[in-house]
């Protein structure tokens, strides 16, 4: 047996969170006892820690585990249809509309709800939120009442929420609302005993019924010496590609293809060096447009879209779109 082997699941549970350094170790301990007491939890962490395993666990280990988990994305959804997506709406509000539809809180009550990357939700929105978090009742588009809802709120956010707040992108007053107890993921270059027991379990996860490679000693300590800047995430692309390279079902060093990621993970490279994939590779220069824009900034989103010509909105579309392809943005 494999090091990778016998890290891949620790306590021999496939669906217990990943957690062999002191540092997850303590965090999943206190997500535990901040499960059991039903307050809202603020997740906060750069892109691709796996702030939603957290909120997931927190989820499982409340006294709302028998109730559905539901979870949004803020920053995916065009903002004329997320009040919506949230808040639900009656028959004939707005075009379109031919039925009914309850929302999220609604379709979460009993459970829990997730709020990811609370703050890309335009500010406009934000107030009403506030008011369904302080009343527990919700209000349908179109409709003449609020309805009760029992809902626990979990948010996540990439962001520094003071400096979020600061630059008028959160509102204060929802702030303090949603950060009753804040949990800060740490990233996985601090939590290194993490990183083979993620990569074995991600090989697991993608070998769907192929038979998961091993990984050699050489491989493990070349993903450990690896800084990881996008994360879990980015640990999960170099796990998919070493599937597709690796021969003889061990995974080597030559397999990993990490540096320069973004760009092999985008886009193929033929034996001319020419890129096969057009539309992959005019996305590879966008990614390197919006980072290039978000370093001059400082990372603060209204200047970096300003520079680029795009409005904020289109802007996290973007970034979005990235951080699910596992591109680390400042």
């Amino acid at each position: 047996m494999t090091e990778a082997d016998k890290l891949a699941s620790p306590g021999g549970h496939r669906d217990l969170p990943i957690a062999l350094d002191a540092r997850s170790r303590e965090m999943f301990a206190l997500a535990e006892r901040v499960a059991a007491a039903d307050v809202t939890v603020m997740l906060t962490g750069e892109s691709g820690v796996g702030k939603e395993v957290y909120a997931r666990f927190i989820h499982a280990a409340s006294s709302r585990k028998s109730g559905p988990f539901i979870a949004v994305n803020c920053a995916a959804i065009p903002e004329p249809m997320l009040e919506a997506t949230l808040f639900g709406h009656e028959k004939g509000a707005f075009t379109g509309a031919s039925d009914a539809r309850a929302g999220k809180f609604e379709q979460a009550s009993g459970g829990s709800l997730l709020l990811d990357e609370i703050t890309e939700m335009p500010i406009t929105l934000q107030a009403k939120l506030l008011r369904v978090l302080q009343e527990r009742e919700v209000e349908r588009l179109g409709a003449a009442s609020a309805r009760r809802v029992d809902v626990r709120v979990i948010a996540t956010s990439n962001r520094q929420l003071r400096e979020a707040v600061g630059e008028g992108v959160l509102r204060e007053d929802l702030y303090y609302r949603l950060n009753v107890f804040p949990l800060r993921v740490p990233a996985l270059r601090d939590r290194p005993d993490d990183i083979i027991a993620l990569a074995a379990h991600l090989l697991q996860r993608h070998a769907a019924d192929r038979k998961v490679p091993a990984l050699s000693t050489a491989a493990c300590d070349y993903l450990r010496r690896h800084d990881w800047p996008g994360n879990v995430r980015e640990l999960e692309n170099v796990m998919q590609r070493a599937l597709i390279l690796h021969t003889g079902g061990v995974i080597e060093p030559a397999d990993l293809r990490i540096d320069g990621g973004e760009t092999q993970q985008l886009a193929g490279v033929g034996d001319d060096g020419e890129a096969l994939d057009l539309e992959a590779s005019l996305r590879v220069s966008e990614g390197e447009l919006i980072r290039a824009a978000l370093r001059a900034e400082e990372g603060r989103r209204k200047p970096a879209a300003d520079r680029l010509g795009i409005s904020p909105r289109t802007l996290r579309y973007k970034m979005a779109r990235l951080r699910d392809m596992g591109v680390a943005l400042p």
